[in-house]
């Protein structure tokens, strides 16, 4: 509720007429379109095709346990990672915070 409304001294049967009008305009109004599916194997192509520009190489992977993608950032030439996103350690920490949680629970069960 509008506190400002108030202050000024409106009518209180002013005030809800205004609130249930604009829960009303809520209510009407138009749901998000959903949003359509991606095509993965596309955008990882447009990918590799952007990385060799760079003479870097993208591999793509799924952490199990966290039930995340990881990217690592390789040089071509070298075959060095060069970054990775998550990063290794942010991902044990991940880890081990989950498992913590789960003994938590597992405790207070």
């Amino acid at each position: 509720m509008d506190v400002s409304v108030i202050q000024h001294g409106l009518p209180q049967a002013e005030i809800l007429r205004e609130a249930a009008a604009r829960e009303a305009a809520a209510r009407t109004a138009p749901s998000p379109a959903p949003q359509e599916p991606v095509n993965m194997e596309l955008v990882l192509s447009e990918l590799q095709q952007v990385s060799q520009a760079f003479n870097r190489r993208l591999s793509f992977a799924l952490n199990e346990k966290l039930d995340q993608v990881v990217v690592k950032v390789i040089d071509s030439e070298t075959d060095k990672i060069i970054k990775e996103i998550p990063p290794a350690e942010l991902q044990h920490v991940h880890e081990r915070i989950r498992e913590v949680i789960g003994i938590l629970f597992d405790e207070r069960a």
